[in-house]
């Protein structure tokens, strides 16, 4: 027994065998349903523009129209390529963009395809608005590895408003001819390998370096023959201290045959103590007024003292003292005690006299006290 569905607007009804009467209840519409048919024929439907846009290898993005934005919103766009004209291949073409918007819009480039030239580089830029408008600005560094001319159909700006509608513009055609730089030569041949060449180049830094001992050697050498030179010249004597004052030795002189006065006069030898301190007196001034008063005799020795112009009472008593000292001297007797005191006395003024630093007011200072000295026979 053999039956089929027919299909009837989206419904179906099964009938019953040929001489059978249904059994129970039959519908009148059968019974409803969505034929699978149906459901495959809307999606192909919805799928074909996809399947179109991606076939063209475009974004389904890129497929809106330019109609979309408001004409107050379409960007006034410039290009400008450098270099124009014939570009050698390899050599690097920059095409400058300029789109001027609202402001509040933004323009970008999308990625896209610019087939048969290669970019290498882009780089934006915006200028600050200026009138409720603001620019931006686009390079884009191409290079053509391709000979020939190449028509561009221009490159395509993005657009989104403020108010968030998005869509394209593009800027106008531009075209490209890349030259071959080898396109003079009708059969072009690699040039045949050339054989290596041996470059020598002089190096001179040990050179250098071996010099630059030398010389630190040569200098270390001459600083220590210098200095071993310096230490064994003839080094200047040093200068000989100053010379005592006549008055200072006159005064010690004196002091020191003071002491010796008593035991002198004890042994009898006044005589000798009074030429001694004629002796010192002598030596003083001729140390005070520059001769040597040892080796000169009274005479000469007052005859010096007057050219000299001594003051007046200096002279006198100098004249006094040398003639009672030359009279003890050559005299036979023994001088006594007082005409030593009184020798020794004179002494003492005429140094006061002669020196001005000296003041008749001012006690002699202490000679110093010499050690304990066996007694002796006279005084060297």
């Amino acid at each position: 027994m053999s039956w089929r569905a027919q299909v009837i607007g989206g419904t179906y009804a099964v009938p019953p065998p040929a001489g059978q009467s249904p059994s129970g209840p039959t519908p009148s519409r059968g019974r409803r349903f969505a034929p699978p048919v149906l459901v495959l024929a809307c999606l192909v439907l919805l799928l074909a523009p996809l399947a179109q846009a991606q076939d063209a290898g475009t974004p389904a993005a890129a497929q809106e129209p330019m109609d979309t934005l408001p004409a107050e919103h379409h960007p006034k766009v410039s290009a400008k390529l450098n270099p124009t004209g014939v570009v050698p291949v390899g050599e690097k073409i920059r095409l400058s963009i300029e789109a001027s918007a609202l402001e509040g819009d933004d323009v970008t480039v999308p990625e896209q395809s610019f087939a048969p030239l290669e970019l290498v580089g882009k780089s934006a830029r915006v200028v600050p608005a200026k009138d409720g408008r603001q620019s931006f600005v686009f390079d884009l560094d191409f290079i053509g590895l391709t000979p020939g001319q190449h028509p561009m159909t221009g490159v395509e700006l993005s657009v989104v408003t403020k108010a968030g509608l998005v869509g394209r513009v593009s800027t106008e055609p531009f075209n490209v001819e890349i030259k071959s730089l080898i396109a003079n030569e009708p059969n072009a041949q690699l040039r045949e390998p050339t054989k290596p060449v041996v470059v020598m180049q002089d190096d001179y830094t040990l050179l250098y370096i071996g010099g630059g001992l030398l010389a630190a050697a040569l200098l270390a050498l001459l600083s220590v023959l210098g200095y071993r030179w310096w230490q064994r010249r003839e080094k200047p004597v040093a200068p000989p201290p100053p010379p005592r004052p006549p008055w200072e030795v006159a005064i010690e002189k004196l002091g020191a045959l003071r002491r010796q006065k008593p035991d002198m006069v004890a042994k009898g030898e006044a005589a000798r103590f009074i030429d001694l301190v004629s002796d010192v007196v002598r030596e003083y001034l001729g140390g005070r007024f520059g001769f040597d008063g040892l080796e000169t005799t009274s005479d000469e020795m007052l005859a010096r003292l007057k050219k000299l112009s001594v003051p007046i009472d200096l002279f006198g008593e100098t004249g006094t003292f040398l003639r009672r000292c030359d009279l003890v001297k050559f005299a036979k007797a023994e001088p006594s005690a007082d005409e030593a005191d009184w020798a020794l006395m004179k002494a003492n003024e005429l140094v006061q006299l002669g020196e001005p630093r000296v003041s008749a007011a001012v006690p002699l200072p202490p000679a110093p006290v010499p050690p304990e000295a066996p007694p002796q026979g006279g005084v060297a």
